[in-house]
């Protein structure tokens, strides 16, 4: 098995397909040959099963699987790591007391975000006071920017922000969730990232406050990623999405002038892209171009 084309196939399906993944996942874990192998077959186990999953049993079974992986010939220290994390976040997203105090510290603060990346979607009124126990516990510890604990607060906050911003509808909670989430991916970006990931994060954090109808937090981190972009030399991509969060705060402050010269700047850079990067992008670059009422 081509353990690559089966992990790209095995992402794009997941959501939809959890149970047969998990199924496949054995058998394409028998193709890994090194310690990154496993390490990435672990992450897309844990998630299914924490994310898309979630129940008792699933989680039970999720963990037996997760120590199986672990346990196989090519596995090393960076995935016996992640299996100990990917563990731990599981029993945490199954009991709110699952204890933590015999783990290192950065252990438990990357426990704690993986715990609330799972139960963002169904249970964000825990999964926001599991950020804010993570975040609590980096800060009273001076963890280094090195530390791996902040760079997963970072990613942590990045995709609870995105999941819960790509719902046809929020509720209250979730929508509070997805901006404590933004705004911590921008602040843990800060420390674990380049320009890049701090470029992006201000974007997060711009389509997520319009999402949430907040345009001036919108205007503010939309600027902020355009600033950005502009002076690490305007690369087309980031440019485009730095004129997509724009349009957007524009379009959530109502502004139909604002918004239609960002769109042509977004349009403008569009012109710019590669021919593949064209082609994922032509649906955002749509959802753009509708006039405002």
């Amino acid at each position: 098995m081509d353990l690559e084309h089966w992990l790209a196939r095995a992402w794009d399906r997941h959501a939809d397909d959890p149970v047969g993944v998990l199924a496949e996942l054995p058998a394409a874990a028998a193709s890994a040959t090194c310690d990154a192998d496993i390490d990435r077959l672990l992450r897309l186990a844990h998630h299914i099963v924490g994310a898309h999953q979630g129940g008792p049993a699933e989680l039970a079974a999720g963990r037996a699987l997760l120590a199986r992986l672990a346990a196989l010939p090519a596995a090393g220290p960076v995935a016996m790591a992640s299996a100990s994390a990917y563990g731990h976040a599981l029993a945490l997203t199954g009991d709110a007391q699952h204890p933590l105090a015999t783990l290192p510290a950065s252990e438990a603060i990357r426990v704690r975000a993986l715990a609330a990346a799972n139960l963002a979607e169904r249970d964000p009124a825990r999964a926001g006071p599991l950020l804010d126990a993570a975040v609590a516990a980096a800060e009273a510890t001076g963890l280094p920017d090195t530390d791996p604990a902040v760079r997963a607060l970072a990613v942590a906050g990045n995709n609870i922000a995105g999941t819960l911003q790509e719902l046809p509808t929020r509720d209250a909670a979730a929508t509070a969730l997805m901006l404590q989430a933004a705004r911590l991916g921008l602040q843990f970006w800060r420390r674990a990232g380049t320009w890049l990931e701090e470029e992006r994060a201000h974007h997060r954090l711009a389509v997520c406050a319009a999402a949430a109808g907040d345009a001036t937090l919108a205007r503010e981190h939309a600027q902020a990623c355009a600033a950005i972009v502009q002076r690490e030399g305007d690369v087309a991509l980031e440019a485009f999405f730095a004129h997509e969060a724009i349009a957007l705060a524009e379009a959530a402050a109502g502004d139909t002038a604002a918004h239609a010269r960002a769109v042509a700047r977004a349009q403008a850079a569009f012109e710019r892209l590669a021919a593949d990067d064209q082609a994922w992008c032509r649906t955002t670059l749509d959802k753009l171009a509708p006039p405002l009422p």
